[in-house]
């Protein structure tokens, strides 16, 4: 297939190490997600953490608080989990085919995200300790959002600085 078909010219390819650099990151995040989501972080796991977190005992909070505050830390961590594979992704997709365009990448990182969002509810839910819930996909969805948003506007501020 020639250049003008659309084939990325050899030169302008990553080679195998730039490759292994744009995605080792993702790759390892994806397996940070995958423990994350075992039983060791079920949510009776982090409400037991919590009770033992030494300023918040001195605090005397009750346990509908505590209940409060492992569902915030619980929901937070599945937006920021995401927006992180979906930057990482971004950046990921930016250097292995700087052809394509930053709106290319941009959705390319999210489809992969929120595929990987499901895979990981679908995973909890054969758990004995978690759940896999719609509304947990659609969390970490907007998580991707952020990410690959922030990824995209990094990565234009950055082109506006070099040129």
């Amino acid at each position: 297939m020639s250049a003008a078909l659309g084939e990325t010219p050899a030169a302008a390819r990553p080679g195998r190490v730039a490759l292994v650099a744009a995605w080792a990151p993702v790759v390892l995040w994806i397996g940070i997600i995958t423990w994350l989501s075992s039983d060791r972080f079920s949510d009776e796991q982090t409400a037991t953490w919590l009770t033992r977190v030494p300023f918040l005992t001195a605090l005397g909070l009750s346990p509908a608080v505590i209940d409060v505050a492992n569902l915030i830390l619980r929901k937070s961590a599945h937006f920021v989990e995401y927006a992180l594979l979906a930057w990482l992704a971004r950046r990921a997709f930016a250097r292995s085919d700087a052809a394509r365009g930053a709106w290319a990448h941009t959705l390319a990182a999210l489809a992969l995200a929120v595929v990987c969002a499901a895979l990981d509810e679908g995973h909890q839910a054969t758990s004995l300790t978690r759940s896999g819930t719609l509304k947990d996909i659609a969390i970490n969805a907007g998580g991707a959002v952020f990410g690959a948003g922030l990824g995209a506007a990094w990565a234009a501020r950055r082109r506006r600085r070099a040129a």
